[in-house]
């Protein structure tokens, strides 16, 4: 007999691997890149922010308010003249953070969300016909140099404003006058002429600071010895003829480095503390917020609450962290009395360590709140 073995075939529905295999790859791909992605843009996006309000900060100008989208940067606010708004653009332009390759400006793009005047065009037939700009002007004296800077109608009046400064020439603070005011043609208003002499005999007596008139505003802000800051004042504050008064603010020296002394003093023998990488305040903090709180309020002029980290961890983050702390104890401060006008926040994460990071108790003195007052020009 012989034995017939047979055999069949049976064609089942059986999966392939691919494409169906390779789902789960790629679910963990797209989460992956998603994160990636999120974490990125929100670190750089917190950096160029942190880097354009600590730089705004930095050069006092407190009006400006920064609005980010990545990369980009728009500043809105009221400038008080045409050249602050200038200098915020510029220095927003400039700002660096740390990164771990060193310093990197983290911004790529800044635009003014503010009122401003367009330039004209050269080769405009409506630049032809425009009528000479208002006049105005920006004084500003540094290391002892008078420099004069504005629109004025008149070449007469120019000459007459260099006389008045090189007049109040001193050998302790006014050295040197510049003479950089632009004649435009235009007619001289009734009481300009009184407005830009008495800007040029308020900051003489002063030992640094601005005086300025635009949109028929007149600011003065400078620093001078406690001895003359009430007849200063009375000068800055006495009837315009011209105009209307913005910010008159004159910073007593010995007053101001007398105050920032005490608050050092403060902040140094007892810490305002956070919980580790959290912006709460710890409760143990009150005390030396209460008293920091006093000593700001005796303070003359804008104070600027500085927020400070050590090296660890990524600098942007840390940017980022120092900012929101300080803005935690103005916020504070502001809860305890202060008004919330004199109080500024700035953040410099990893930038300013008064320590070495190389050790726990130097990282620990890196992370820090100072308050110091905020002086003219900065």
């Amino acid at each position: 007999m012989v034995s017939v073995r047979r055999f069949r075939r049976a064609d089942g529905a059986v999966m392939p691997f691919l494409p169906y295999g390779l789902i789960p790859v790629a679910g963990l791909a797209a989460l992956l890149l998603f994160g990636w992605f999120v974490l990125a843009f929100t670190t750089i996006q917190g950096s160029a922010r942190a880097a354009s309000e600590r730089a705004l900060a930095e050069a006092g100008e407190s009006w400006a308010r920064v609005r980010a989208s990545g990369q980009w940067i728009t500043i809105e606010g009221t400038p008080p003249t045409p050249e602050a708004g200038e200098r915020a653009l510029a220095v927003v332009k400039t700002a660096a953070t740390s990164t771990w390759l060193g310093k990197a400006r983290p911004v790529t793009r800044v635009r003014a969300g503010f009122a401003t005047t367009a330039p004209a065009q050269a080769n405009s037939i409506k630049a032809s016909t425009t009528s000479p700009p208002d006049p105005e002007f920006l004084f500003r004296l540094t290391a002892g140099t008078l420099s004069l800077n504005g629109n004025i109608p008149t070449q007469s009046l120019k000459t007459d404003l260099e006389d008045l400064a090189e007049s109040r020439k001193s050998p302790d603070h006014l050295i040197d006058v510049i003479n950089a005011l632009n004649v435009t043609g235009g007619a001289l208003p009734n009481g300009f002429e009184a407005v830009a002499q008495r800007g040029i005999d308020t900051l003489s007596e002063c030992v640094s600071g601005t005086a300025s008139f635009s949109d028929l505003t007149f600011n003065l802000r400078c620093q001078a010895d406690d001895t003359k800051v009430e007849s200063i004042r009375a000068s800055a504050n006495a009837g315009l003829p011209l105009g209307v008064f913005g910010t008159i603010e004159i910073l007593p020296i010995q007053a101001v480095a007398s105050c920032e002394e005490e608050l050092s003093r403060l902040l140094e023998a007892a810490r305002i503390e956070f919980a580790p990488g959290s912006v709460i305040l710890n409760v143990a903090s009150g005390p030396v917020l209460d008293l920091a709180a006093r000593a700001a309020s005796d303070c003359p002029g804008t104070l600027r609450v500085e927020g400070h980290t050590d090296d660890t961890g990524n600098p942007g983050y840390n940017d980022q962290l120092s900012l929101r702390r300080a803005e935690a104890v103005r916020a504070a401060m502001i809860e305890r009395g202060v008004p919330p006008d004199r109080l500024v926040a700035a953040g410099y994460g990893q930038n300013n360590p008064v320590s070495s990071n190389e050790t726990e108790d130097g990282r620990a003195r890196n992370r820090r709140i100072e308050i110091r007052i905020i002086r003219p020009g900065e």
